[in-house]
Order: C-alpha cells, then structure tokens, then sequence
C-alpha cells in the first residue's frame, strides 16, 4: 500500500526548501538565487487596471518599442 506523504508545514517547508537548495546550488548561489526574489508590495490587481484598462496589446507594444532605453 502506497502511503500518501503528508504535507509540509510552512516552516518545514522552508527548511527542506533551503537544504535542497544548499546542496544543489552551494551557500553562496543558494544565497544569491533567493535574493533574485522579493514579495514585493501593493496591489497588482489594482495597478494593472489602472495601467491597462482601455488599452489593446498593440498598443502597449508601441508605447514600449516607443519609449528610450534607459541609460
């Protein structure tokens, strides 16, 4: 019989999620992968109908092909 295996709690899964990155990646790449990513803040919901509301996906690629690359 094939036992199911039981769900991780939040903290254990941070714990087996870090050890498994440490020893794939070494401390210092697991270090800098987790570093790539930020929970960020706002409601995206809410900036995403204020940026994009009204506006076709052809027109936001000319308003990005448009604007100047940053320097």
């Amino acid at each position: 019989m094939v036992q199911e295996k039981r769900r991780l709690l939040p903290t254990e899964l941070k714990r087996v999620g870090w050890e498994a990155l440490v020893q794939k990646l070494g401390l210092a790449d697991a270090t800098r992968f987790l570093l790539e990513y930020e929970s960020g803040s706002g409601d995206y919901v809410q900036l995403k109908e204020q940026l994009f509301t009204g506006k076709t996906v052809d027109e936001l690629c000319d308003a990005i092909e448009k604007k100047p690359p940053k320097v």
